[in-house]
């Protein structure tokens, strides 16, 4: 009988281990905040916006795919300057000396699911291209390495529920994440169109045995006295080194090994992004 009982508590605990699912992914739990409204574990522009009374996340109650609530992201223009919805379960931030934005960081999470799941409608403005993406971080002190990832980038019209997947690729499989991110954009990032607008509701993980790997070579960064040294490139990234001071001093597109020769004894931090990716790491010349 003990032994019974005890198989009845592994299996509750190995399902609910492998069915960890995305935080408030429904999007029933709303918190209000000042004059406007985010869902729950998510955060979006409105806290920048807001002052100007404009929202680009909203609650929806009568559009919605299940329960009572679904999330509205609409693109909008701020003084003629077109910016898309978004809604992150990162930390959206805005430098106010430069106007340029930033997400960072993501919720707590070390499981590792196959796919994402979820319904949306979209309506674009122009041939406007909304975005979703996933993304499993593993947070090394201030620094954010990708290990997994997989986007959907809708552009048709769609006035009815409509399901998507996103299948998770993972670069090792062999590490567990610390944090997950869900980014999900109205509007081409580069190119935004006010009012185009995307509907999303129950975003759900799937988890299979195994997760799925993408053939693809992990860049290597290191320091070889005063050279920092790119390698096992073998597609087109981009590049950006940063010195101590947060000071920009190469920003680049490469798409084979290269050589920087830095600064002696130096502190230095090198970003590499690809369409799926992103590679940031602490380098010490010497």
């Amino acid at each position: 009988m003990k032994k019974c009982v005890f198989l009845i508590i592994q299996i509750i605990l190995f399902n609910f281990i492998h069915s960890q699912q995305v935080p408030n992914g429904n999007f029933e739990n709303w918190y209000n905040e000042s004059n406007y409204q985010n869902p729950q574990f998510w955060d979006t522009p409105n806290s920048v916006t807001g002052s100007l009374n404009i929202f680009t996340v909203t609650k929806e109650t009568a559009i919605v795919q299940n329960g009572t609530a679904s999330a509205k992201i609409q693109s909008k223009s701020i003084f003629g300057t077109p910016i898309p919805g978004l809604i992150t379960l990162g930390d959206f931030n805005v430098n106010i000396n430069t106007f340029q934005s930033s997400i960072e960081g993501g919720y707590p999470f070390t499981h590792k699911p196959n796919i994402l799941k979820g319904y949306y409608q979209y309506e674009p403005v122009s041939g406007d291209q909304a975005f979703i993406g996933v993304v499993l971080l593993k947070q090394n002190g201030s620094l954010w390495d990708t290990i997994a990832s997989g986007n959907f980038r809708p552009s048709q019209k769609v006035i009815n529920w409509m399901p998507f997947t996103i299948n998770i690729n993972y670069f090792n499989t062999q590490i567990t994440p610390t944090h997950l991110n869900i980014i999900i954009l109205s509007s081409d990032k580069d190119y935004p169109q006010p009012n185009s607008i995307l509907y999303i509701d129950n975003l759900t993980f799937e988890y299979n045995n195994s997760v799925n790997t993408e053939t693809i070579k992990e860049p290597f960064i290191q320091a070889n006295k005063n050279q920092i040294q790119i390698s096992n490139i073998d597609k087109e990234y981009s590049i950006e080194i940063f010195d101590i001071t947060g000071r920009l001093i190469i920003k680049e597109i490469i798409n084979s090994n290269k050589y920087y020769n830095l600064e002696n004894n130096s502190i230095f931090i090198v970003q590499l992004k690809s369409n799926n990716y992103t590679k940031t790491q602490k380098i010490v010349t010497n």
